[in-house]
């Protein structure tokens, strides 16, 4: 009533999920390192190119590729400042394309009103407007001639972060540093209702494939496992086991779920599963070499053709020969997500 002529569209989070990763993959012709911010939003490093001319070209074949594939356009900053780049990307939205050049933050930070650089919410800019500072280089000046009045207000945290706004305060290392998860873990909602034991394992074990494949891109093992069914009564079950032995390898992973499915499975049709690992640490070499060096080649070439073709073009034979093969999701339209412990109890 309110709004007769309303055209509402479904959500379509799986869709956005699967273009957003890639995108990001896009973004390797770039430079191969990225750091991914969120669904819509990743920095790239540039150190890699010699000149600048050269990045802005890799970003225009970036822009255009990304419009010719999927009809959609992006926001470009260069700087020499993640924050100050984000501010230039956010500065000329949508399909913007601006670069702050070595030298020039200070003149192009004067023009930004202090709204509208990230990470200072709506009381911390009511405060800083209520002592006059409404323009980003009104408040670094603020910084240099007064900082006792800035600190007294608003804390050491607060100058540290308007410090960071100069590029002598940012550190590339620890800026891309890639942090090492607490837990991983997929699950899967069937398309249909599945009550056969050896099929319950042999999805499980098709997403404790995925789970080791990710623990070996971090070079990390786990001894802690954790198991999730949810029914076809959306009720549900859960299971934590600490180990007194760490697991990195898919034969590892396949003796361990027989035993924790028929723990928690009561018999009845399920519609989802799920599987975690956590407790993770690195890596050792405790195997015998001649075993453990198979298992490595094995998992660097799975990793590298996952990054030619994507997550989900390869996984273990046993699941070609399920008995029911058309009870799982097609694997661009998997849904997973990650479980940790919290998620789970015994």
């Amino acid at each position: 009533k309110l709004c007769p002529d309303l055209i509402a569209v479904g959500v379509q989070s799986k869709k956005y999920g699967y273009i957003s990763k890639e995108i990001m993959k896009m973004m390797t012709s770039v430079s191969p390192r990225v750091m991914v911010a969120s669904v819509d939003e990743a920095y790239i490093d540039l150190s890699f190119h010699t000149k600048l001319e050269e990045s802005i070209n890799r970003f225009i074949s970036f822009k255009r590729d990304l419009k010719e594939r999927f009809g959609i356009t992006a926001s470009v900053g260069i700087s020499v400042n993640p924050i100050i780049s984000k501010i230039a990307s956010d500065y000329s939205k949508p399909n913007g394309f601006v670069v702050v050049k070595d030298g020039m933050e200070r003149e192009f930070l004067n023009e930004i009103p202090v709204k509208d650089v990230p990470g200072i919410g709506k009381h911390t800019l009511i405060k800083l407007e209520s002592m006059g500072y409404k323009m980003t280089g009104e408040l670094l000046e603020g910084l240099e001639k007064s900082p006792m009045d800035l600190y007294t207000m608003f804390g050491n945290a607060f100058m540290g972060f308007l410090q960071s706004l100069t590029k002598n305060r940012f550190s590339r290392k620890e800026f891309f540093k890639e942090e090492r998860p607490k837990s991983v873990g997929h699950s899967m909602t069937l398309s249909g209702d599945i009550n056969d034991f050896d099929l319950i394992v042999r999805v499980t074990n098709f997403l404790s494939a995925r789970v080791i494949y990710r623990l070996g891109r971090y070079k990390m093992e786990s001894s802690g496992v954790s198991l999730f069914l949810r029914y076809a009564d959306r009720s549900s079950k859960a299971l934590s086991k600490r180990l007194n032995f760490t697991i990195s390898s898919i034969k590892d992973m396949t003796e361990i779920t027989p035993w924790l499915i028929s723990s928690i499975w009561n018999g009845t049709a399920v519609r989802a599963i799920g599987i975690s690992c956590w407790a993770l640490s690195e890596k050792k070499n405790q195997r015998q070499l001649s075993l453990f060096e198979k298992e490595r080649e094995l998992l660097e070439t799975v990793l590298e053709i996952e990054r030619k073709f994507g997550e989900y073009s390869i996984f273990p034979g046993n699941v070609l020969f399920l008995p029911d093969i058309r009870k799982l999701e097609k694997p661009s339209d998997l849904h997973y997500q990650g479980f940790c412990r919290r998620e789970v109890s015994c």
